[in-house]
């Protein structure tokens, strides 16, 4: 996959080195990057986590070097490029830090060349999101106004007492606290973040069966900020009030989530997942069925649900 990358000359570029690999400066950066593209592409996929560990150590183990501008600078064109499709598709998956710095340096390599695109520069934003580096996003939206990057709130950090968190949204969206979320009562969590999330939260809050169970017991958790766009983030909660979204802090503090498809309905009790079921369509009444079914079985049904 081509991630983030539609400039002509570098689509020509990419395009070529993939169907022969052989056409790149340093056949060894070619046999490189294809060992994490594998990895990236793989199916089916252990849990999230694992999956993401080891697209993480194959990247480390084979673009380590990745460590300064002078060394990107002597790269050709080609090299460059495979080093992007590597730290790239490493960035979508991990919120490493060190992953981030590295896209950071590709990228104004690539800038420098005039190789970098719209999406390669919301690339950088979204993984210096997902690094949790706040301020650092923040100033490379600054220093890239033309690419309208979405606003970064002001994100303030708190004490989560240990349980897993989130980010919960002020009003005006210009800021985000963590909260601690106690996973110990039952309770529902919905994973969400996608089209059919959507339709889901619109129905979901005016069904006069579920809607009023989901107001009592549910919460709708995305990915982490630069997981989750920022601009959707502050469009679900202007547009679904009643179900509003809490962005998780650290993906590695929800393992009980094994896969985060979207959407997932949760229930959960003492820290794990009792039960669940998944997807939802606006012409498929057999979701909603399944999803009475649940929070049924739950015995969430009955007003007084604890």
């Amino acid at each position: 996959m081509l991630l983030g990358m539609t400039n002509p000359k570098i689509l020509l570029l990419a395009l070529l080195l993939l169907a022969q690999p052989s056409l790149a400066g340093d056949g060894d950066v070619a046999q490189r990057a294809q060992r994490v593209k594998v990895l990236a592409d793989m199916r089916p996929r252990p849990d999230d986590l694992t999956y993401a560990a080891n697209i993480r150590r194959e990247y480390e183990a084979n673009f380590g070097q990745i460590n300064d501008a002078a060394h990107l600078r002597s790269s050709s064109d080609a090299d460059l490029l495979l080093y992007w499709q590597a730290v790239s598709s490493t960035g979508f998956y991990s919120d490493d830090a060190g992953v981030a710095d590295a896209a950071v340096r590709v990228h104004a390599e690539l800038e420098r060349r005039g190789m970098a695109d719209a999406k390669a520069t919301e690339r950088v934003f979204n993984v210096l999101l997902k690094a949790r580096r706040f301020d650092a996003a923040r100033d490379f939206a600054t220093r890239h106004a033309d690419s309208k990057l979405p606003a970064v709130p002001q994100f303030i950090d708190t004490d989560a007492g240990g349980m897993p968190s989130a980010w919960q949204s002020s009003a005006d969206g210009g800021s985000a606290t963590r909260i601690g979320i106690d996973l110990t009562p039952l309770q529902i969590i919905v994973v969400a973040g996608c089209h059919f999330s959507e339709d889901a939260a619109r129905e979901i809050t005016i069904d006069p069966t579920l809607g009023p169970v989901f107001a009592r017991h549910a919460r709708w958790v995305s990915l982490p900020p630069g997981g989750e766009n920022l601009d959707a983030l502050a469009e679900w909660n202007r547009m679904y009030p009643q179900a509003p979204m809490l962005a998780i802090h650290d993906r590695s503090e929800w393992a009980l989530i094994s896969h985060w498809a979207m959407p997932t309905f949760a229930i959960v009790k003492d820290g794990k997942v009792i039960d669940s079921t998944r997807g939802w369509s606006s012409d498929g009444p057999e979701f909603r069925a399944q999803l009475v079914a649940l929070v049924e079985r739950a015995g969430l049904l009955q007003p007084d649900a604890r």
